[in-house]
């Protein structure tokens, strides 16, 4: 049975946005090995509950785990204990980075859509929407790369 431009629209958006749910999870893998070998080096208790409930967390655009390991780092400097300090605040520093040098990697490659262009559209979408669009700006590039294949 042939399909209309319509019906290759909807396939092709959502092929595309489970590449980009695949793509996060991979995402929330990885920040939880970063945080998991982290807090684990450094003795914290219950390391493996809290790693995944702060890669859970990071699914947030913007705020994500900085909602927990930002506060958790400063009270720790002012509760006097520096080092605990300093090691979260590097674990959330090279989380941060990862992701923002993975995602646009990853997403790109689940949905086939050059990483340059999905970083335009995450920045986008963030000028427009504030940070819900950091998720909305990739699903329009979904959005309008299936429109774009289907006027071929």
């Amino acid at each position: 049975m042939k399909r209309g431009r319509l019906g290759n629209l909807a396939i092709d958006t959502q092929k595309g946005v489970i590449g980009y749910i695949k793509a996060q999870i991979y995402l929330m893998g990885i920040t939880f090995l970063v945080i998991y070998i982290g807090l684990n080096t450094f003795g914290v208790a219950y390391s493996l509950i809290i790693s995944l409930g702060l890669s859970i967390l990071d699914i947030i655009p913007v705020i994500g785990i900085g909602l927990v390991l930002i506060p958790w780092s400063i009270i720790s400097f002012i509760m006097g204990n520096t080092d605990l300090g300093t090691h979260l605040a590097i674990i959330y520093i090279l989380t941060v980075i990862l992701r923002q040098i993975l995602e646009p990697i990853l997403v790109g490659k689940h949905i086939g859509i050059r990483p340059i262009y999905i970083f335009i559209a995450t920045v986008i979408g963030f000028i427009i929407l504030g940070p819900i669009g950091l998720i909305f700006g990739p699903i329009f590039a979904i959005i309008l790369k299936a429109i774009v294949k289907n006027q071929k």
